[in-house]
């Protein structure tokens, strides 16, 4: 009786690690998942999927940018055009550059 509840406990702590380790696992994809474009450098940018650039920068329009008209498929497409300085400076000035209509 007692060898079959040591199992079991063994059993169950496996059980536990292996479910606690799959929840680190999500959670940290989920984090990669909503990261900012503030936080992201060039060579983060570069490694996004051509979706994933559109909604980082309708995130970062929608709390940078005061012009609603503005695509976020445009400043993605500014974004890979533009490959000198910071992401977020370049971010900005095709923001600008955006609005400024050029």
């Amino acid at each position: 009786m007692i060898r079959c509840l040591q199992r079991s406990g063994v059993t169950a702590c496996v059980l536990l690690v292996l479910l606690a380790a799959g929840r680190a696992a999500a959670s940290s994809e989920t984090a990669v998942e909503e990261t900012s474009l503030l936080y992201l450098g060039a060579d983060d940018w570069r490694k996004q999927p051509p979706l994933r650039k559109v909604a980082l920068a309708a995130d970062f329009m929608r709390i940078f940018c005061a012009d609603p008209t503005m695509s976020p498929a445009s400043l993605a497409d500014c974004l890979d055009r533009d490959k000198t300085g910071a992401l977020f400076e370049r971010a900005i000035a095709c923001a600008s550059a955006i609005s400024a209509g050029r």
